[in-house]
């Protein structure tokens, strides 16, 4: 399960340091650490196909994306209850319901529905798989059978 980011101001005076920066905790920390690491410098578009826990490491992908200027977008299986937290991470996925006893077959019904033209846009992406190991072996298969290379794939275990 993820958590919303809790930034709490510097312990300093904004007089004493002149600006305001919010401290990152350890856990966020860790999340930049791992995109980075994850990142594929290479490739202009980035696909994110996950669920709730998935998250926080698509915001800091998200975050490397906007700074080289490189394009993002992806799928999330969530639970209605977590839809807020898209919008307020400013985080530009599309979400379907999850199906607990069927991981990735909304994300595969949704990839399914894509307009074939978005389809020649992203099929070339680097795809991030992330969440539950159902999840991304079901997705892994469903885009090698759509001729992504397993070079494209990258997977995110915890």
């Amino acid at each position: 399960m993820f958590h919303l980011f809790n930034h709490q101001a510097n312990e300093h005076s904004d007089d004493e340091l002149n600006i305001e920066i919010p401290a990152a905790t350890e856990h966020e920390l860790l999340h930049v650490i791992q995109a980075k690491k994850l990142y594929n410098d290479h490739a202009t578009h980035h696909f994110f196909v996950g669920d709730e826990s998935t998250v926080e490491i698509f915001n800091a992908l998200k975050e490397i994306a906007l700074r080289n200027d490189h394009e993002y977008f992806g799928i999330l299986e969530l639970h209605p209850e977590y839809e807020a937290v898209l919008s307020m991470l400013k985080l530009l996925v599309d979400s379907v319901p999850e199906m607990p006893a069927q991981p990735a077959l909304n994300a595969i019904h949704w990839m399914d529905d894509m307009h074939p033209n978005c389809w020649m846009a992203w099929k070339n992406a680097t795809f991030y798989l992330s969440g539950g190991a159902t999840l991304i072996s079901r997705f892994k298969q469903y885009l090698l059978q759509k001729q992504v290379t397993s070079e494209q794939i990258r997977i995110i275990n915890y």
